[in-house]
């Protein structure tokens, strides 16, 4: 037990120099504050007049409680902790940190704590020194921010952000939940937004319907107005609860009204004279900002712009070419020439050259208008063109833009192109040398008759245009419905018997002969017509099943391959249902086959239409099963039928790590109740490997190779 009689002498101790410390606060005109951490969660115990003047917390709201009263949204936590670690190892502390007064106004607090020990390095009390440094913090504030605004104009940032920098910081010297938007006057008398991202729309159509916006002021007036919006509640949340706007006006270069800076405030009544003195501040700011970035504006236009037809430049071109290049992506140039420019030229002069190159530049991005392609102008002669390799596919169509005549000089004109094509394959060519490539093959399409374009050839280059004609014909082959379904069968692997087929596209191109599926199902993937590719090959799997339910012939369950990208569209449950009723087909004769980066995506919303698709009567497999992602975690979530494990594991079941592996997948499918299917059998040994595994269903080159549909008639017929 302790001593009783030293304790009673510790506690006088402490309340003399709790006494002592009192009277020795009050009489610094800096705040000083006292708090106790012996007690629980460490109370304020004394404040003097000089924190309630800074703060506007009396002494009977204080006492008592915790210091994080003072602590608010975009007070530094972090800081918080590392001032707190200090304290609690008896050490002093000192750190400028963002506090709020009662009413919830922002202030920079420079706060210097100090622990007060007794001999046995126990603290008694923790002393507190507080400055309100604001206005130190709003100079500097206002100094980075012109920093900033002058950095933001050199670089090309948009004016709408650089309006905006200026409004934060606006609104992180008014009270807590203030907001801030920066309005400026038309032509016309009416208003446009120059920031306003954080206040709501309501708060913006008030003030721009506000009829004191049709006053004339002068740079002296602050405008008070009182908001009609009433609180409206989402929940217990206020949505809009503001309740005053200020207002100082911004003026142009002839002392004309024009624009507003204005803070909207959650309580009534005038601005103070410091937060006025601050908004008048930003009207400078303001002002440089929207004078200077529209100077910058206009001499980037002079630089960057081909003053005779409006298009972009070489050296814009440039900039951008070198730009794009940084995504480590493929890219092709174009350089484009009307054959006849020499000629128009000669007969009608070189401002009628010019007015051809507006006139041809506007069919270009109409053609390619769903393109984010780069034009301009490469020369005198020619225009030039950038944009991703697999979306140059309207290139090829460019010859149909010059079947209608051009006005040029009065006069109706048909002109022929010459375009020449380089790519950057992902490369680290220069933009410099990508243009003189891309110049070099126009020069080899000047010397073809009509309508010409040729590619800068080498190794890299053959197969991206072998790639970009596959684009180009595929567009074609979709509408014509040249996409056909072959059939590969699956068997039971007991006695080889037909138990069901797995659907393949194939495409026999009349321009580009035979298509392998490793080069046409990309490039429908790139080009977004996916979904259409594989609604060709389910209409006609649905179609074949259909014809042999109506002959009364056996029925077999088919499976479809369905892209990532088509799984996750809103409409495809829906659309895949209507597809099989306009068939009169049982969904039960249709299996889709999912990769297993399926679940990788969105596994929330994967099961919702898993099982939408699973009550809706469809059955669903996993496909190449076991290649690139771990699908474990998630496959006892999904209604599934089947795993298919992929041909590389089945080619290679000598091996005893891979062996392992498709011991372990068909033990981990029996123990999910699904069936496996071996795919890429091709030996007799590995059909025995898979039995004693207890694989029972395969399909591979052994048994069946894909066959057309008139083949597989054939094949069940006998």
């Amino acid at each position: 037990m302790g001593n009783p009689r030293k304790t009673q002498t510790e506690k006088a101790e402490k309340a003399i120099l709790f006494n002592w410390l009192q009277r020795f606060g009050s009489r610094f005109r800096t705040g000083f504050i006292l708090t106790d951490p012996s007690v629980s969660d460490d109370p304020v115990v004394f404040i003097n007049e000089a924190f309630t003047e800074i703060t506007g917390y009396p002494s009977e709201e204080v006492i008592g409680q915790n210091l994080r009263f003072m602590q608010g949204e975009e007070t530094d936590m972090e800081l918080i902790e590392e001032i707190n670690k200090k304290l609690r190892k008896g050490m002093p502390a000192n750190a400028e940190i963002l506090h709020y007064k009662k009413d919830g106004t922002p202030f920079w607090n420079e706060l210097v704590i100090q622990p007060l020990v007794d001999e046995k390095g126990e603290v008694l009390f923790t002393s507190s020194f507080i400055l309100d440094v604001t206005e130190r913090k709003k100079d500097e504030s206002l100094l980075r921010l012109q920093e900033e605004i002058f950095l933001g104009i050199n670089t090309g940032a948009e004016l709408s952000d650089l309006l905006q920098k200026i409004g934060t910081v606006v609104e992180s010297f008014f009270p807590k939940g203030s907001v801030c938007s920066i309005l400026f006057k038309e032509q016309n008398d009416g208003w446009y937004i120059g920031a306003a991202d954080s206040v709501p729309d309501q708060l913006l159509g008030e003030i721009l319907d506000n009829e004191a916006l049709e006053t004339s002021y002068i740079s002296e007036d602050v405008i008070v107005m009182e908001n009609n919006q009433e609180k409206v509640l989402q929940g217990e949340k206020p949505v809009i609860d503001f309740h005053s706007n200020w207002s100082v006006p911004t003026f142009d270069s002839e002392d004309e009204m024009d624009g507003l800076v204005t803070v909207f405030v959650k309580k009534n009544g005038n601005p103070t004279e410091t937060q006025i003195q601050f908004l008048k501040k930003m009207v400078p700011i303001v002002q440089m900002t929207r004078k200077h970035y529209t100077q910058q504006a206009e001499y980037r236009r002079l630089a960057f712009t081909d003053p005779q037809t409006g298009l972009p430049n070489r050296h814009a071109f440039l900039n951008q070419l070198k730009h794009n290049l940084l995504d480590g992506q493929g890219h092709f140039v174009a350089v484009i020439e009307p054959g006849e420019y020499a000629k128009i030229v000669d007969l009608y002069g070189r401002n009628a050259a010019d007015e051809l190159f507006i006139q041809l530049g506007k069919r270009i991005e109409k053609g390619g208008k769903r393109n984010s392609d780069f034009i301009g102008r490469f020369s005198s002669a020619s225009l030039v063109i950038t944009g991703e390799s697999g979306e140059g596919n309207y290139l090829f169509e460019l010859g149909t833009i010059v079947t209608e005549p051009f006005i040029v000089a009065g006069q109706e004109l048909f002109i022929t192109l010459k375009i020449g094509i380089s790519f950057s394959e992902g490369d680290k060519k220069s933009e410099e040398e990508l243009l003189r490539r891309a110049d070099i093959a126009m020069s080899d399409a000047k010397k073809k008759p009509g309508n010409a374009m040729s590619f800068y050839r080498d190794l890299q280059n053959e197969e991206t245009i072998k790639e970009m004609k596959i684009v180009n014909e595929l567009s074609k082959a979709l509408i014509a419905q040249e996409i056909d379904v072959y059939l590969q069968p699956k068997v039971d692997l007991k006695d080889g018997a037909i138990i069901g087929f797995e659907a393949l596209a194939r495409w026999f191109s009349p321009v580009l002969g035979q298509v392998p599926p490793n080069l046409f199902i990309p490039a429908a993937e790139n080009m977004g017509k996916i979904i259409e590719l594989e609604i060709i090959i389910l209409s006609k799997v649905m179609e074949w099943l259909r014809k042999r339910q109506k002959t009364g012939e056996k029925m077999y369950q088919v499976a479809v391959n369905i892209s990532v990208h088509h799984f996750f569209d809103r409409t495809f449950v829906e659309k895949l249902i209507r597809l099989a009723d306009n068939h009169d087909l049982s969904p039960e004769y249709i299996m889709l086959e999912m990769t297993e980066s399926i679940g990788l995506v969105d596994i929330q919303k994967a099961k919702s239409i898993f099982h939408a698709l699973n009550a809706a009567g469809f059955e669903i497999s996993v496909d190449d099963f076991g290649v690139g992602y771990s699908s474990l975690s998630y496959l006892p979530q999904l209604p599934l039928c089947e795993l298919k494990i992929d041909r590389s594991f089945i080619s290679e079941l000598d091996e005893p790590g891979t062996l392992a592996v498709v011991r372990t997948i068909i033990q981990l499918a029996e123990n999910l109740n699904l069936t496996t299917v071996a795919e890429g059998i091709e030996e007799e040994r590995h059909i025995e490997i898979l039995r004693n595994l207890g694989c029972k269903v395969g399909q591979g080159f052994y048994y069946y190779k894909p066959m057309p549909l008139q083949e597989i008639q054939r094949l069940l017929a006998e």
